[in-house]
């Protein structure tokens, strides 16, 4: 019940944000528990003309447990290159199958590529690799919905 209630406050302040951010959702592969990880984000803009707050929410399946992630990304972009490099912090909730849960603050440098489309829309390639108490390796990919 915490959990989901966590989780509707940190939408409800996404939602309340949405006007001047880039709303997405976002897929892909976690290592270290191994499982696919769903999730949405909500980029905010500069911080400074090179600096972006994106926080997101990932869910995690497999591996015999399910992971709930409340992340805040800052990503410093290399301008006219789509690329950014940053750090995520993350307040990390573990539901083991048969076994009780576990919560962890993590740590992750990050990596990762924004595409421009036609249509107005961003397609986002990422990657993070875990320095403490995250998961090893993540692969996501994300489309802008708004």
């Amino acid at each position: 019940m915490k959990k989901l209630l966590i989780l509707i406050l940190t939408l409800s302040l996404a939602a309340g944000s949405a006007q001047a951010a880039e709303l997405g959702a976002r897929a892909g592969l976690t290592s270290g528990p191994d499982q696919f990880h769903i999730g949405a984000h909500a980029d905010l803009g500069g911080i400074t003309p090179s600096l972006r707050l994106v926080p997101n929410v990932e869910i995690g399946f497999g591996d015999d447990l399910t992971f709930i992630s409340f992340n805040g990304d800052v990503i410093h972009d290399f301008p006219g290159t789509g690329f950014g490099v940053g750090g995520e912090l993350a307040m990390q909730f573990y539901d083991y199958d048969q076994i009780g849960s576990d919560t962890e603050l993590g740590l992750s440098v990050l990596g990762n590529l924004r595409l421009n489309l036609v249509n107005g829309k961003t397609v986002l390639l990422e990657a993070k690799l875990g320095i403490l108490d995250a998961p090893d390796f993540k692969f996501t990919v994300g489309y802008s919905l708004f």
